[in-house]
């Protein structure tokens, strides 16, 4: 719990210092704009556009809550790995982009749900029977990115930088004839976290349509999850203790102001 603590206090601080540079872009920006009457001509011509966008990709974690809980269940321990690698989809819009030279600096947020599960046969009440385990990992991400112009087909992505708000889901169900009603948890609240990546962007299509491959890191943690229906599953550690690497690609529409 220290280390993790000691690690979101240095990404808030990383995070905290890129968004204040890219602020003070946006800033001058705006401020080289008042040039012209009331400065609205030079700001529209630096809003570059707005998009939408989605993607998908893989993201790691470490759940040690979860994986003692695993090796501690007899019949689960058997047959069920660890947890720790979670794959899934991205959806979000860019909000305004602002170009000045060859810098391009872009507002943004984005939904992601990722998820991770297994499946183990066997018998239940002398029935044969499919236990599931899965595990949804669920957040929020509102931030801003840093962009270089390398020419009009190819950006690099200095990095990308959030803020994150996550929730985690996570199921044990039973499928057979005379099978239980399934376990649903949840985490009672959200999350606050972090996350930073860095990549390449390539419009095939420029301005309208482009390819984001993107690498990072997210912080992020669920202390426990509580059953639906009241109570909570007891586990040795936070339920997920830490994020991890993550990569995706991502496809964007884009909406040029001109």
């Amino acid at each position: 719990m220290h280390l993790e603590s000691k690690n979101e206090d240095y990404m808030r601080k990383i995070v905290t210092f890129m968004m204040g540079v890219l602020f003070i872009l946006t800033f001058n920006t705006s401020i080289k704009a008042q040039n012209d009457c009331c400065g609205l001509g030079s700001i529209f011509q630096n809003m570059m556009q707005s998009g939408i966008f989605g993607g998908y990709g893989i993201q790691k974690f470490s759940a040690e809550g979860l994986n003692n809980y695993i090796h501690n269940t007899p019949g689960l321990d058997q047959n069920f790995k660890e947890f720790g690698t979670a794959w899934g989809w991205r959806a979000g819009a860019n909000i305004l982009g602002f170009r000045s030279s060859d810098i391009l600096v872009a507002l943004k947020f984005y939904f992601q749900s990722v998820s991770e599960s297994q499946e183990a046969d066997g018998t239940y009440d002398g029935v044969p029977a499919t236990e599931m385990l899965k595990l949804d990992i669920n957040s929020w991400n509102v931030g801003m990115s840093l962009s270089y112009i390398l020419n009009p087909n190819f950006d690099l992505r200095i990095f990308d930088i959030y803020l994150t708000w996550t929730n985690v889901k996570f199921t044990n169900e039973i499928k057979s004839i005379n099978a239980p009603p399934k376990d649903e948890y949840k985490t009672p609240d959200t999350h606050t976290g972090f996350t930073a990546d860095a990549g390449f962007v390539w419009y095939p299509f420029p301005p309208y349509l482009s390819v984001e491959v993107l690498g990072g890191y997210s912080i992020f943690a669920a202390e426990r999850v509580d059953l639906k229906n009241g109570g909570r599953l007891n586990t040795s550690g936070d339920f997920i203790d830490g994020g991890g690497f993550f990569a995706a690609a991502v496809l964007t529409v884009g909406i040029p102001f001109e």
